[in-house]
């Protein structure tokens, strides 16, 4: 066959020297991009009016913080035995480290996190731009209790074109389930910290795949089943991709960023139920972050993107 008609493949990427190996783990974003402060900039549908108080947001499954707070699931070990240097944990885009019998230095990590994340919410509570929402509570507290209401009401991923009711509720999915206001409020904060949320989302997926991680400052959990029907509901409904079109490209290549990377998690460890496959997607996620020029660490992400090629070619 002639090189004109064989397929457009991209060229494998030559890894940098300090470069991480594969790691496949659990966001959430979503979001997501879908779990605590990734909620920020998973959702900026435009709407108008101020957010509710909390006492509006909380879910059907009543929760509270500390010690009361419902366990999360047992997923086990979630990442693959692979080290990961405490400056490579703080490398944007690069997946968290592995769960070794080092527990000190797990908790130090974890600590850290937790201290980045804790700082991100105070960050924004002391924000002029916050007050017109009023929200009573510290903004940790609000997105953590939005967090949990999405956890607990997912979308539906498979069979979602069995009939229109099902599409037309899952395009609906985040407005029925936290509320135009809240996404308004979600909007605002995206817009006006821009600049960190390559940080804030790297930070909480980094978090949550290490399902030890646990602190009084950041008290926040999230089994990978439940992120991974999120990280379905982006890639392979149509519903969650008619909520990316009318994203902006950065947010819009964040989501599907770590969506794939959540799902490669999930087939490590037997996980995905609903049988998504990422190796078409993967290429094709490749090629539209080479082309952007919104991405801060653009190249950790290629990096991470390349290696999981690799792996499902």
């Amino acid at each position: 066959m002639p090189d004109s008609d064989k397929p457009h493949q991209p060229q494998r990427r030559k890894k940098r020297g300090n470069s991480v190996p594969p790691v496949f783990i659990i966001f959430f974003i979503l979001f997501l991009f879908v779990i605590g402060g990734a909620s920020i900039f998973f959702f900026n549908d435009q709407d108008e009016g101020s957010a509710p108080s909390p006492d509006h947001i909380k879910p059907e499954t009543e929760r509270v913080s500390g010690s009361e707070q419902s366990s999360p699931v047992d997923t086990g070990q979630l990442l693959p035995d692979v080290g990961i240097s405490k400056e490579q944990l703080e490398e944007p885009g690069v997946p968290g480290p592995a769960v070794t019998d080092d527990t000190d230095n797990l908790e130090k990590e974890c600590e850290l996190l937790a201290d980045k994340l804790y700082n991100f919410f105070i960050h924004i509570d002391t924000k002029e731009y916050m007050e017109p929402f009023a929200l009573h509570v510290p903004s940790q507290t609000y997105f953590t209790e939005l967090a949990y209401r999405l956890l607990d009401n997912p979308p539906v991923v498979s069979r979602e074109s069995d009939d229109l009711y099902t599409i037309l509720k899952n395009m609906a999915h985040f407005f029925r389930v936290i509320g135009g206001k809240n996404i308004l409020l979600m909007k605002t904060i995206l817009d006006r910290e821009r600049d960190k949320i390559e940080d804030v989302a790297s930070e909480l997926y980094q978090w949550i795949t290490i399902d030890t991680c646990r602190s009084e400052r950041f008290d926040f959990t999230a089994p990978l089943e439940k992120i991974y029907e999120y990280a379905g509901f982006f890639l392979n409904t149509m519903g969650g991709r008619s909520y990316l079109f009318r994203r902006d490209s950065r947010s819009r290549l964040l989501v599907n960023y770590y969506s794939i990377l959540i799902v490669a998690t999930a087939n490590e460890l037997g996980l995905n139920r609903h049988g998504i496959d990422i190796s078409l997607l993967i290429p094709q996620l490749i090629q539209e972050i080479e082309s952007t020029t919104q991405l801060i660490y653009k190249e950790n992400y290629l990096d991470q993107l390349y290696g999981l090629m690799e792996k499902y070619q």
